[in-house]
């Protein structure tokens, strides 16, 4: 189960840490100190529960300027430009918190990833194919 979970986590990391940065370092403390069949059991019933909240906005926008260190060495300045412009527009959002990842971010997240692919991103599960 310890192999499996660390997949997990692996595909679920940036997910959870859009969520809140707070809970994504819970999870991190757990997978550091788990030992057991049952403290593995823990935190995959503990990352089921945090995919259902919501993102929070300044998570999501950390998450993404983390997720953008991917791409950009490769990334062309129209690219950079575009990207940055959507996170200045989510940043200035009177919302807190978002049950998806605003529609046009996820889409240009998922033409960054096919266009400047990334074997440990195109596993993630925050950018969705």
């Amino acid at each position: 189960m310890k192999k499996e979970t660390e997949q997990l986590w692996a595909s679920e990391k940036y997910t959870v840490m859009a969520k809140g940065y707070n809970l994504y370092k819970e999870v991190q403390g757990l997978m550091r100190d788990a030992q057991s069949e049952s403290d593995y059991e823990k935190v995959r019933l503990l990352i089921a529960e945090l995919k259902e909240k919501p993102f929070e906005r300044r998570a999501l926008c950390n998450t993404l300027e983390h997720v953008w260190g991917y791409f950009k060495k490769s990334a062309e300045e129209v690219d950079k430009e575009h990207f940055f412009s959507l996170l200045k527009t989510l940043r200035a959002s009177d919302e807190e918190y978002y049950d998806e990842i605003p529609y046009e971010i996820s889409l240009f997240m998922q033409y960054l990833l096919q266009k400047y692919p990334s074997e440990y991103l195109s596993r993630s599960t925050f950018i969705k194919n």
